[in-house]
C-alpha cells in the first residue's frame, strides 16, 4: 500500500518560483493549498515526479532536489509547480480543459440518438 504524504508546500526554487510537496497530490488541491498559504505569483499546472534529495555543500541550501526515474534508490514522489505566464498558468490551463470537456459533452449529446 502506498504511503500517504501530507500536503506541505515548500518553495524550492532560487531565481524561478518553484513549489514542491512530498507525495503525488491532485493538481487542483495543490494549487488551492498554495494560494491559501500566500503563494500568489503565476504558477503552471502542478506535475508529479519522483525526486531524490541530496545534501548541499555550503551556501544557502541544506539540500538539492533532483527529478529522477521512479524506482531510483532513495527517490520519493513529489508534486511540483513552476512559475508560468500567459497560456501556461494553472488557471488558464484548467479553464481550457474544462471548456474542452464541456464541448465534448455537448458534441456527444448532439450526435447521440434520442431514446
Amino acid at each position: 500500500m502506498a504511503r500517504q504524504c501530507s500536503l506541505e508546500i515548500e518553495r524550492v526554487g532560487d531565481d524561478d518560483y518553484i513549489l514542491m510537496s512530498a507525495g503525488h497530490h491532485d493538481p487542483h488541491v495543490f494549487t488551492r493549498h498554495a494560494r491559501s498559504e500566500g503563494y500568489d505569483w503565476p504558477l503552471g499546472m502542478p506535475t508529479q515526479h519522483w525526486v531524490k534529495r541530496t545534501p548541499a555543500k555550503g551556501g544557502f541550501h541544506s539540500c538539492w532536489y533532483h527529478i529522477v526515474p521512479e524506482g531510483t534508490r532513495g527517490a520519493f514522489p513529489a508534486t511540483y509547480a513552476h512559475e508560468a505566464y500567459g497560456d501556461e498558468r494553472t488557471e488558464v490551463v484548467a479553464a481550457r480543459a474544462e471548456s474542452e470537456a464541456t464541448q465534448l459533452i455537448a458534441d456527444r449529446k448532439i450526435g447521440s440518438p434520442r431514446i
